[in-house]
């Protein structure tokens, strides 16, 4: 495998070179918009051999007429350009204000007069929102969008924007911009989404659906998400976020910005202190704003009027917030949550010859965050302080040969890595206290500690060929790339690596009556280095005939991993057998193959039927098959430098200070097999593992009430099958040793025990809990196989969209959702009803967004219903007392509160969240609303601008619970962990010029 992987990643390269320095390539959609028309006579007859000349931003192009009357440009920068056609014998045709943007296709007709006249001008925009070519389904915010409309000024606020898209939280005016979001798109988690800058795969394979950095606000020309639809360049079904980058253009401009949010312009909140629980009488609200900084500089122009253009960014947003823990005025350690981003970007375009241009790119971006992961269960000694810059380096070539020819070569390196230092410190101290977890839920002490590099290199091809087969035009574009990701991360606790839970009780036999007995854990430093290569090839074939336009495509993915070699030391507090051994750890792990790679063929179709003969309604249908992306995680299943864990009764002596004398007898283990012990893997992976699959369908109707304005309706229907479950290992008695085993089934369960007692509404609940039957353990390891459970999806959206014309624009959705598990009775290996209901047939997907202890510890992602409001209306723009004024309003189904006990057997498997609902949406916290508004007033001085803005957010100042502790055992069940932050202003200032 890896020698034919050689030869492919060799045979790929080879080709970028040939492109990049042989003058080849010339077009990526990802970063810019196209340009499609038709000349034509009165009568509609095609105008061959006419002379297109294209202006603006960059250089001029020019192109004629096919036989057919058409043209095109393409991979052009957004913004406005101009289109100028001539033809000897008709009167010049010129078009000031053709506007391009990210990833749509602008299409525009000229019809030619027979006259001697100099020039005709077309006064009006002729841009229309409607494409008859879009092959994706998903909004593009543009630059007007992203300076008015009031967000939070970060990507993830406008993926909450998005028909169909969830987030695990409420930005309320970059209260939570520390931390990027966690989010759903239609039937799918973001461990499928996509992050591009500029045209570079960015996306964190280490955490997978992450982006690897975070940006400047003001650096973006535009923002392209998309959710699906028949587009072959993109391999999965999870969102894409294109983030476009300014450039230089002929005109010199640029602008710098300073906003300012202030606890002094928040309200108090709006709460009703009965929904607290007893003991939460100092409840303060998580993540309110204590202050915010948010200041930059971006400009570009002309190096060499059309040819040579340069631009630059520098931006900064310093964020301080308070914690769950602290107390508005406070000062103390684990009041304030602080996080400074910081960024720089550069880019140079050059137009070397007419037809080939070349780009570089460099971005920087770094994190330096204090207190992360501050909430009720994690006070200050247990939160961790994080660093990390991120690097990404672009170079990429265009070539045209001539007008039915483009091809575009680009290689990148991205430069990704954190550390997560717990506060409490204490790594290489022996002598420090180790970590224990209250019987409260609360750790106290110190944390985990964590250290990551993950860089990513990559390499892509892609071209345009344009063609007739008759009356049919035809696009065909095809491309190849190859991507490596690599992941080296390293783990440890502190002290002595050993791990006490005070809040989980064990069963008498493992006590011999003693009430302070606990479970705890002691292990080996985690030292797991991998890589995934990603090797890709497409084609698609865009035909054009009359009305109809069809898109037929085929891509095929290849990505394989390798784990590659690391040493670990042995645990410093031993691991033992159930007879009192010590069981040999660490080790050294000499690398290896995973033992599966993953291989899929993705055909993709697309339809598009224009009614009338003005256009303006389009009917589309599309259908798509989407392979998953390979995670790192996936990859190192059976790396056994990734954990060795033993599990034992603690008998604590009442002072809950876990020390090594209080380790009893060990209950199980985790990446260790206590028989033979040493550093092997003990898991398994399915030798035949299979990338997961999404099938999707897309039905839409689109109508252009005005060339500017759109309304759509569309229906989105997904089935996700070939789920990764990891499944636990039995090992029978008798088995040979050091026998892996074999995945676990239901017969090998029989009932513990039978959880009862009271949800937060009194309500009585009865939960079963199923433990192995006598002659069977649990190996310690899993199996990663694909299961035989499904989810089906079913969304409905309608949209409507206003370009700003008539001094007014406007986007808008409302969405209804239906996401849910298609569960077979095989796959209830394990009877006990877990969280979050992944088992239950029928039942609602939910998206955790943490694990408990986080600070989104309690969200679980899932609302029926979503909508949003967003426009920009300017109040006498031709006056000098003229303004602006926008809104941003948004709702939300409240999230399911799946209600469970948190439970330790002591049969190994340590603590595990058993569902105590007979249904995960039983319970949900409060519908959201939010309203957000903006006024500007712009003071033009010559060349020079000057715009002042008060942006209110929450203006209702609604403090819906969000997060409410769902662990109904711990003694805080139902406490409110969440709630919306209150109403909130920001001051802010831009001077511009151009």
């Amino acid at each position: 495998m890896k020698g034919n992987l050689f030869r492919w990643s060799r045979f790929t390269l080879a080709t970028v070179a040939i492109a990049l320095f042989g003058a080849v390539p010339g077009w990526a959609q990802v970063q810019s918009g196209n340009l499609y028309g038709k000349v034509m006579t009165e009568t509609g007859e095609p105008l061959p051999g006419a002379t297109i000349t294209l202006s603006g931003l960059g250089a001029t192009q020019t192109q004629n007429s096919n036989d057919l009357g058409e043209f095109r440009f393409l991979g052009l920068a957004p913004g406005v350009w101009t289109v100028n056609v001539e033809l000897a014998g008709f009167a010049t045709v010129e078009n000031p204000n053709v506007t391009i943007t990210t990833g749509r296709n602008t299409s525009l007709d000229f019809q030619l007069r027979p006259s001697l006249e100099a020039v005709i001008e077309v006064i009006a925009e002729a841009s229309p929102v409607v494409d008859e070519r879009k092959i994706n389904v998903g909004p593009t915010f543009s630059q007007v969008e992203l300076e008015q409309i009031p967000t939070a000024r970060d990507p993830w606020a406008l993926l909450a924007m998005t028909p169909a898209v969830l987030t695990n939280g409420i930005n309320v005016g970059g209260n939570q911009s520390g931390q990027q979001a966690t989010y759903i798109s239609p039937g799918t988690s973001d461990d499928n989404s996509v992050w591009l800058v500029d045209g570079v795969t960015i996306t964190d394979m280490g955490a997978i659906g992450s982006s690897p950095s975070y940006y400047n606000f003001d650096s973006f020309e535009e923002m392209q998400v998309s959710t699906g639809g028949s587009d072959v360049s993109l391999g999965t079904a999870g969102v894409a976020m294109n983030m476009v980058i300014k450039r230089g253009t002929n005109e010199l401009r640029g602008s710098g910005r300073y906003l300012v949010t202030d606890d002094s312009w928040q309200s108090d909140l709006d709460f009703d202190a009965s929904d607290l629980g007893p003991g939460q009488e100092r409840f303060e609200q998580g993540n309110a704003i204590v202050e915010i900084l948010d200041y930059g500089v971006e400009a570009g122009g002309p190096v060499v009027k059309d040819r040579v253009w340069a631009w630059g960014s520098y931006g900064v947003q310093d964020i301080d917030l308070l914690t769950l823990a602290g107390v508005r005025g406070s000062t103390g350690p684990g009041s304030h949550d602080t996080t400074k981003l910081e960024s720089w970007a550069a880019k140079v375009n050059a137009q070397l010859s007419d037809s080939n241009s070349l780009t570089a790119f460099y971005h920087y971006g770094d994190k330096i965050k204090s207190g992360r992961n501050a909430s009720p269960l994690r006070p200050a000694p247990t939160t961790w302080n994080q660093s990390g810059p991120t690097d990404i380096y672009k170079l990429e070539d265009t070539q045209i040969f001539g007008a039915s020819f483009f091809l575009t070569g680009m290689a990148s390196y991205v430069g990704g890595g954190f550390a997560l230092e717990p506060v409490g410190g204490g790594f290489g101290d022996p002598s420090f206290p180790n970590v224990v977890r209250q019987p409260d839920r609360v750790w106290q002490n110190s944390f985990l500690g964590v250290s990551t590099d993950r860089p990513q290199e990559q390499a892509k091809v892609d071209g345009n060929y344009f063609f007739q087969v008759g009356a049919s035009s035809h696009e065909l574009r095809f491309g190849v790339g190859y991507r490596k990701a690599t992941v080296e991360s390293f783990s440890t606790w502190p002290g002595l690596q050993i791990v006490g839970r005070a809040d989980q009780g064990l069963p008498d036999f493992f006590c011999d009556g003693n009430p302070n007995c606990y479970v705890g854990f002691t292990r080996t430093d985690r030292n797991v280095s991998d890589e995934v290569e990603y090797s890709t090839a497409y084609v698609q074939d865009t035909l054009t005939l009359g009305s109809l336009v069809a898109n037929l495509g085929l891509r095929w993915d290849l990505q394989q991993g390798h784990n590659n070699p690391s040493t670990i030391p042995a645990a410093p507090v031993p691991i033992r057998d159930e007879a009192g051994n010590v069981v040999p750890s660490g080790g050294a792990f000499a690398g290896g193959d995973p033992g599966f790679e993953w291989d899929d063929l993705s055909p993709r179709l697309g339809l598009t039927y224009a009614l009338g003969e003005q256009r303006k309604t389009l009917l589309r249908a599309s259908y798509s098959r989407f392979a998953d992306q390979l995670a790192s995680g996936t990859v190192s299943n059976t790396n056994p430098a990734n954990y060795q864990y033993g599990f034992f009764a603690w008998g604590d002596n009442g002072d809950l200070a876990i020390t090594p004398d209080e380790v009893g007898a060990f209950i199980g283990y985790a990446g260790i097999d206590p028989q033979l012990g040493g550093l092997r893997t003990i898991n398994a992976t399915d030798p035949n593992l299979e990338a997961p699959i999404t099938n999707e369908v897309v039905l839409a109707v689109e109508h252009s009430l005005r060339p500017e304005l759109m309304v759509g309706l569309s229906a989105t229907f997904r089935r996700y099958s070939g789920v990764l479950d990891l499944d636990r290992l039995i090992i029978d008695e008798g088995s040979p040793l050091g026998s892996i085993g074999r995945p676990h089934t239901a017969a090998d369960y029989e009932v513990g025990t039978v959880l009862t007692g009271t949800l937060p509404d009194g309500t009585p609940y009865s939960a079963p809990v199923y433990t192995l039957k006598p002659g069977r353990s649990f190996n310690g390891g899993l199996y990663l196989n694909n299961s035989d459970r499904e989810q089906d999806y079913a969304g409905y959206s309608l949209t409507a969209h206003k370009r700003l014309a008539q001094g007014w624009m406007l986007r808008a959705h409302v969405t209804y959702s239906d996401w849910t598990w298609d569960v077979a009775d095989s796959e209830l290996e394990d009877p006990t009803r877990l969280l979050p209901g992944r088992f239950e047939d029928g039942g609602a997907v939910l998206l955790g967004a943490g694990n408990t202890s986080g600070q989104f510890g309690n969200v679980f992602i899932n609302s029926d219903w979503s909508f949003n409001v967003a426009g920009l209306y300017q109040v006498a723009p031709d006056q000098p007392w003229g303004f602006n004024l926008a809104a941003n309003v948004s709702g939300r189904e409240g999230y399911p509160l799946p209600y469970n006990l948190e439970v330790d057997l002591g049969d190994g498997l340590g603590g595990r969240n058993v569902l105590v609902v007979d249904d995960v949406e039983r319970y949900r916290a409060e519908d959201v609303y939010v309203v957000n508004a903006r006024v500007e007033k712009e003071l033009q001085l010559g060349e020079w601008a000057l715009a002042l803005s008060l942006d209110g957010f929450n203006l209702l100042n609604n403090n819906e619970v969000l997060q409410r502790e769902t662990e109904v055992g711990a003694g805080v069940g139902d406490f409110v962990r969440e709630v919306v932050s209150p109403r909130v202003f920001r001051l802010g200032a831009r001077v511009s010029f151009r």
